[in-house]
């Protein structure tokens, strides 16, 4: 079986980094699925579901924005924020949006502002779809280390 080298990195720390099968990202240009010898790519990646097959199992993570560069052995993430499935709180998730929400209605004058408020929103919705998909998947990591 054919694998290649994944590295999730956020401004903190190497988050994850393994040999996998398969990485489903969210991009700019649409979802897109990196296989081992893929063509070397560089594309935006957008808040979303990451999907990560190792040993025919996935696990799931919650992204914000950042980069993906694929060089045919190695592919690399570096994001503002990641979550695998099984560290994401539903409830604190949902209090997130509710914030969020409350926040773009009071910013809606300042461009600044409410960007950030649909960032906040985007990452708080993102993170309450994959925490629905905790039960399928399977932790390959400590989120503290």
């Amino acid at each position: 079986m054919k694998q290649f080298q994944l590295k999730i990195v956020t401004p903190e720390k190497v988050l994850y980094q393994d040999m996998v099968e398969s990485v489903t990202v969210p991009t700019a240009e649409g979802e897109i699925t990196v296989l081992p010898q893929h063509l070397p790519i560089i594309s935006a990646i957008n808040p979303g579901e990451l999907k990560i097959k190792k040993g025919g199992e996935y696990d799931y993570f919650s992204v914000t924005r950042g980069v993906i560069e694929v060089d045919g052995k190695t592919v690399t993430l570096l994001v503002d924020a990641a979550e695998s499935a099984n560290f994401i709180n539903e409830k604190r998730a949902e209090e997130a949006k509710e914030r969020a929400k409350k926040l773009m209605e009071g910013v809606k004058q300042s461009e600044e502002g409410y960007a950030d408020a649909v960032a906040q929103m985007e990452r708080a919705l993102s993170r309450l779809r994959i925490a629905k998909k905790r039960r399928g998947g399977r932790a390959t990591f400590n989120q503290d280390s």
